[in-house]
Formats: structure tokens, sequence, C-alpha cells
């Protein structure tokens, strides 16, 4: 009798760890409503903010490369950058939020317009010390409803230290691109997956 009070119970006890397990089991839905079945996105031109165009350009190309990592079709950013001009009158584009997302939908076809800003700052507090601070702030707007879908904001410095002018410049490049890789990925790490990749 003592046997089967144990046995009962351990079996209780087992059925019991089950039904918590599967009850704390987080839901994924294939139909997630954040995605907003967005498939293809724009990736505007960066805004800058006290950034060279070098770090801009470089920022984009690395969000570019992020997106199709994310399972994202691509629009290469000269396509994109020749519809603006279009827009534009053939001058170069100062703001690219001044474009609304229902203009791109028009001129790409795209579910999503990207707008990123960056702003870079560099201080020389010394004459062997040249930090780099480096904030990225993205958005993903509906070209269909225009409303905000997403974004993400991130911000990161990096230091070098050298004896020597000329490789304290070098270094300072170096970190500027190690900087942009890190904002990037940090930003992009919370962005839903594109269609590629969906389950």
């Amino acid at each position: 009798m003592r046997v089967h009070s144990i046995l009962f119970e351990v079996v209780m006890a087992f059925c019991l760890c089950l039904f918590a397990c599967s009850s704390h089991t987080p839901a994924v839905s294939k139909n997630d409503q954040n995605q907003k079945a967005v498939n293809m996105i724009a990736l505007m031109p960066v805004e800058n903010h006290d950034a060279d165009t070098r770090a801009s350009n470089m920022l984009r190309t690395k969000l570019y490369n992020e997106l199709r990592f994310k399972g994202y079709p691509q629009i290469a950013p000269d396509l994109i950058d020749s519809k603006l001009m279009l827009l534009t009158g053939g001058k170069e584009l100062k703001n690219s939020n001044d474009i609304s997302p229902k203009a791109i939908e028009e001129l790409l076809g795209a579910d999503a317009a990207m707008y990123c800003s960056l702003k870079q700052s560099k201080k020389s507090t010394s004459f062997f010390y040249s930090p780099v601070t480096v904030s990225v702030r993205c958005e993903l707007h509906s070209t269909k409803t225009g409303e905000t879908l997403w974004n993400a904001q991130y911000k990161t410095t990096n230091r070098s230290f050298d004896l020597m002018r000329t490789r304290l410049e070098m270094k300072f490049n170096g970190d500027l691109e190690a900087s942009l890789e890190e904002v990037v990925g940090k930003v992009m790490e919370t962005l839903p997956y594109g269609p590629k990749l969906r389950g």
C-alpha cells in the first residue's frame, strides 16, 4: 500500500512538471502582427548629423548588407537614389525624411521605407588620445499607412591612443568602422526577419 502511495505521488509530480513546462512555452506566431507583412524595404539615404559623408556611406552599406542577411530582397541604393532624384528635380537630397513613405511605394513598390540618422563626434582631448562616438537611429515606416512599424537606436564610443599622430589617425579610421559595425549589429538585431527567413 505504501509503495502504491509513493508511486502515485511520483506520477502526479511528473504530470504536474510536464504541465508546468508546456504552459510556459512561448507562443510563436508566424503571422506576427508587428511584422505587418513587410516583404521589401527601401533603405533611404542616411541623414547625416555632424558626420562625414564617408561615414554615412559606410553606414548605409552595412545596413544594406544586414537587410540581406535578415532575409529581405534587395533594392540597390543607386536605384533608390536615382528614383529620388526624380522627386528632387535632380538636386541632392538633403534630408530623406522629407520624402514620404507613400512616395516610396509609388516609386519603388516597397512595403516599407527605412529612415536612419547618424551622429558622429570626434573629440581629441589630447595630442595622443582620440575618441570617436557614433550614434544611429533607424525607423521603419509602412509605405501604405505611414505608421512606424519598428525603430531602434544605439550609441557607442571607441578610443585610440598613440604617440604618433599619423598612426592615431589610422586607428581612428579603424575605430570608426568598428563603431559602425557594432551599432548596425545592435540596431538590426531587433528587426524581424524578412520573407526569405520567416518560418
